[in-house]
C-alpha cells in the first residue's frame, strides 16, 4: 500500500471519528471529556444496604419501645423505651431525608428476621419481656454500632456517610444507657459524667 493513500484513509478515518465523538461527550475547558467527570445519581450497593438497614433498624427500634411502653412495670425499661422512641423517630426523619434526596424507597415492613424477633417479644409478658427487650436492645445497638462504623469507613455517599457520623455518638450512647441503666431523663436519669 502506498504511503500516501494510507495518509490519506487515516485522516478520513480520523475526521469521521472525531466529529462522531464530539457529539456524544462534552469537553470540559481543561481538555477532558466531561461524562467521565459526572456526579453518579443513586446510590451503590453496600450504601443503599446501610441505608435499608439503618431504616428496619429504628423501626425496630421504635416498635419494640412502643411495646416496652405499655407492658413494662420496670422504670428503667419505661424511661429507656420512651427515650428510645422518641431519638429513633427523629433518625428515621433525617434518614428519609437523605433517602428522598437519593431516590431511594425505605422499606415500611420489618424484614422477616427483625417481624419475628418482634412477634417474639409481643408473646412475652412480666420479668421474661424485660429481660428479651433489653437483651435485644443491646444486641441490636452493638450490631448496629458496628454498621454504622463500616458505613463511615466505606462507604460511599457523603451524605449516607454523614448521616452515619452524626447518629453514631447516639447508638454508642444507648448501649452504655442499656449497660449501666440509666437514661438520659426521668425517673433513672444518669450523671452525665459517665
Amino acid at each position: 500500500m502506498n504511503t500516501k493513500n494510507f495518509g490519506a484513509i487515516a485522516v478520513a478515518a480520523f475526521s469521521l471519528v472525531v466529529p462522531a465523538f464530539a457529539q456524544n461527550v462534552s469537553i470540559s475547558q481543561d481538555g477532558r471529556p466531561e461524562r467521565l467527570f459526572r456526579t453518579v445519581s443513586g446510590l451503590n450497593s453496600r450504601d443503599m444496604k446501610f441505608v435499608k438497614d439503618a431504616a428496619a433498624a429504628n423501626m425496630f427500634e421504635i416498635l419494640t419501645s412502643q411495646l416496652a411502653a405499655e407492658r413494662s412495670n420496670d422504670t428503667f425499661v419505661q424511661e429507656f423505651a420512651k427515650e428510645m422512641i422518641h431519638e429513633h423517630k427523629g433518625s428515621q426523619e433525617e434518614l428519609k431525608a437523605v433517602a428522598s434526596n437519593k431516590g431511594v424507597s425505605l422499606p415500611s415492613n420489618l424484614p422477616s428476621k427483625l417481624q419475628k424477633a418482634y412477634n417474639k417479644l409481643a408473646s412475652l409478658r412480666g420479668s421474661a419481656f424485660d429481660s428479651a427487650y433489653q437483651m435485644w436492645q443491646k444486641d441490636g445497638h452493638a450490631a448496629t454500632s458496628m454498621k454504622f462504623k463500616g458505613e463511615i469507613q466505606n462507604g460511599r455517599d457523603q451524605d449516607v456517610k454523614a448521616y452515619a457520623v452524626k447518629t453514631l455518638p447516639a447508638v454508642t450512647m444507648h448501649y452504655k444507657m442499656l449497660i449501666a441503666k440509666k437514661t438520659m431523663m426521668g425517673a433513672t436519669k444518669m450523671d452525665h459524667g459517665m
